[in-house]
């Protein structure tokens, strides 16, 4: 993973992070959902076990706000595919107040099924499943949301610049703080024919760099919307998201529903149950350093262990 700050703590410069997913047991929560509280930012030993690079980062004294999660905190969740429902789930089980996340219509009988709690069989109370053709209700939310979480699983895709600068839009949140969005990208080593190959052949979200230019434009838009509404901004950067979800036998209900793993099923044991039940830490390095998996692309689009260029949904 790959964490770009621009927090009250730092100054205006980028600060690079990398991580990579380690077998480890992940203690609470997802590096996302973290990020949401600029108090924590450079916390992160306080909520998962991870192994953890000695370098420090000299710290900048700015003046800005901060999130400090209570009853009355709204957070925002926007986007496609599996991870943010993950995400929008995360922020009501850790109490940030409410959550909410917009759902294409014909998909929130699979959004709430997704977002239960596994072995209990009820929502959330505090999160809300928002009908995208429903903007009144929207635009409600977005006037009283401190933090939007915004996240993509598809590599072939980013959010819309007109969907953007509609949520980040000055006049329709005027309280909003903090901009978290989930990015692409690795340091370009460990890429080329064989990973395209295995992307091809084996799994359609290998991450391959053949989007980069795409994700970069995507993250100014975010960091430009972010500023012109006076929130701080932070991009996670990951590879090939695997995982996601609460692992044998619910062991993790915070995680998405073991529903996920019949839905995203092609053989009798899904790799992505057993990607979680192998994998659920993070490893944190300082700086662009992440390859991809190389010649070994072929062998690793679908593995459950570890390996370089992965980003377990879990972690980010």
């Amino acid at each position: 993973f790959f964490f770009s700050f621009s927090s009250p703590s730092l100054s205006l410069s980028t600060t690079i992070f990398t991580m990579a997913t380690v077998s480890h047991r992940l203690a609470a929560i997802g590096m996302f959902v973290l990020l949401a509280r600029p108090s924590n930012s450079f916390s992160f030993h306080q909520s998962i076990q991870s192994s953890v690079s000695s370098s420090s980062t000299r710290l900048f004294s700015t003046t800005s706000t901060s999130i400090q999660p209570s009853e009355s905190t709204t957070i925002g969740t926007v986007g496609s595919g599996y991870l943010p429902i993950l995400l929008s789930k995360l922020a009501a089980h850790r109490q940030h107040g409410k959550s909410w996340i917009i759902c294409p219509t014909a998909d929130m009988d699979t959004m709430k099924q997704l977002s239960a709690m596994d072995g209990f069989g009820e929502s959330l109370s505090n999160l809300e499943l928002v009908p995208a053709s429903d903007t009144d209700r929207v635009e409600e939310l977005l006037a009283e949301t401190d933090a939007m979480l915004i996240a993509t699983d598809d590599v072939d895709s980013v959010v819309d610049p007109s969907i953007i600068n509609y949520l980040l839009d000055p006049e329709k949140v005027p309280k909003m703080k903090r901009v978290v969005a989930m990015s692409r990208n690795l340091n370009g080593a460990g890429m080329g024919f064989f990973v395209s190959a295995s992307r091809r052949a084996a799994n359609a979200q290998v991450w391959d760099n053949d989007n980069k230019a795409a994700f970069g434009q995507y993250e100014t838009n975010v960091q430009e919307a972010a500023e012109k509404c006076g929130a701080d901004w932070t991009i996670v950067r990951a590879g090939t998201l695997k995982g996601g979800a609460s692992g044998e036998n619910s062991e993790y209900p915070q995680y998405l529903a073991n529903s996920y793993y019949e839905m995203t099923k092609s053989d009798i044991i899904t790799w992505q149950l057993l990607f979680d039940c192998n994998v659920r830490g993070v490893k944190l390095s300082k700086g662009d350093v992440l390859s991809g998996p190389g010649v070994k692309a072929v062998f690793t689009a679908v593995g459950s262990e570890e390996h370089e260029g992965d980003s377990g949904r879990c972690g980010v």
